[in-house]
């Protein structure tokens, strides 16, 4: 691969792979630290990735496998835990709900999914990736991705319907 490849490579993806690794590590420095660390590596593999079919699963695999690893080691999972807990407090019911804090309540609630629903829902969802590319990003088989998704899918559903009928009911009660 080629310098010049290699770039358009990293500016074509390089949104994707931070909202990927700040989903997986939740500290936006830390996404963005992961990231420029996926790419060294990426660059000092550079000659190997021409043999690389789908390079931008392989990408997006290395920063996953990147992010796993963080996760694992004590540090990250400390400051994991802080920024879930800050995520997890509820807003004031003073608010009304905006673009913003719709979604905020869909990332609080996506952070109660198992850890692959939540990759996948991103990968398929947000960053728009085909079946057959989160399949080959997350080594799975589709049909496990599609099983998975489509019960990621449903929780959130139920979570959201759940929360603004709690929402309506509180309401009437008050009217």
């Amino acid at each position: 691969m080629t310098q010049l490849e290699f770039v358009n490579t990293v500016k074509r993806l390089e949104d994707r792979m931070f909202r990927l690794a700040k989903m997986m590590l939740i500290s936006k420095d830390e996404a963005a630290d992961a990231v420029q660390e996926v790419f060294t590596k990426l660059w000092i593999k550079k000659e190997q990735l021409n043999r690389i079919s789908n390079q931008d699963a392989y990408f997006m695999r290395a920063v996953r496998n990147y992010c796993l690893d963080r996760i694992k080691s004590k540090q990250a999972k400390e400051s994991r835990i802080d920024s879930i807990a800050f995520m997890m407090k509820s807003p004031s019911s003073e608010k009304k709900y905006d673009t913003d804090e719709a979604v905020s309540l869909v990332e609080k609630i996506m952070w109660q999914l198992p850890d692959k629903q939540r990759l996948i829902v991103q990968l398929r969802d947000i960053e728009g990736y085909e079946f057959k590319e989160i399949a080959d990003i997350l080594d799975m088989n589709e049909n496990a991705i599609r099983t998975a998704l489509s019960r990621a899918r449903k929780f959130l559903k139920n979570a959201l319907i759940k929360h603004y009928e709690f929402g309506l009911q509180e309401h009437r009660q008050y009217s």
